[in-house]
């Protein structure tokens, strides 16, 4: 990122925190356009062969879009103004867990269009996908996940996985990094828990 473009993305990210969503307005030159990538895992073995199909995650309309989420004090939330995902989150995020399913060689795993027999959904919910400037600055994320047994009908296992990774106390790049790595922690966490319940 060129410097001139760099201090104006870290002077209008500043001023921008203290807006509302919807108000957050002050991107004078094109978003610089980010992408998430799938974590990097060992080859997991599984306690079963049914067939897992990873769905779109669930979220508020917060998440659901291209830009970068800021939390401020007092529950305050904005966008970075310079910054975007290479897609809509919740589909970024179910690309990149279907990816890490699948470099881990889980077996029998897809998604929804892949029109597969299904046996399992494993169905997730975006908590939070922020930098959080409330205290010390952090990316945060956490995804809540159910595995649902779709020839009965019922919710078998369910839980809630997190991570939090520190960045610097400017909200810049860094900060984008720092979301990468935290969505790969989860995104382990998930693997592995769905390795060993589905």
């Amino acid at each position: 990122m060129k410097l001139q473009s760099r201090r104006l993305f870290l002077l209008s990210g500043a001023a921008c925190l203290s807006l509302p969503v919807a108000g957050c307005t002050l991107a004078a030159l094109p978003p610089e356009t980010y992408d998430l990538t799938s974590a990097t895992a060992q080859k997991v073995r599984r306690r079963s062969s049914r067939t897992v199909v990873i769905t779109r995650p669930e979220s508020v309309q917060t998440y659901d879009t291209e830009r970068v989420v800021v939390r401020a004090p007092g529950g305050v939330l904005s966008y970075l103004p310079e910054a975007q995902w290479s897609d809509k989150l919740p589909l970024l995020i179910q690309t990149r867990l279907l990816q890490t399913f699948e470099d881990a060689a889980f077996p029998n795993v897809g998604r929804p269009n892949d029109q597969l027999s299904v046996d399992v959904t494993l169905a997730t919910e975006i908590r939070a996908f922020e930098i959080d400037t409330t205290g010390s600055p952090s990316a945060s994320v956490k995804l809540s996940a159910k595995l649902v047994n779709e020839r009965r009908g019922s919710i078998f296992a369910n839980s809630v996985f997190a991570a939090t990774v520190p960045i610097s106390s400017n909200v810049d790049t860094g900060a984008i990094v720092g979301l990468n790595s935290a969505l790969n922690d989860v995104s382990l966490q998930i693997l592995n828990w769905s390795a060993a319940k589905a």
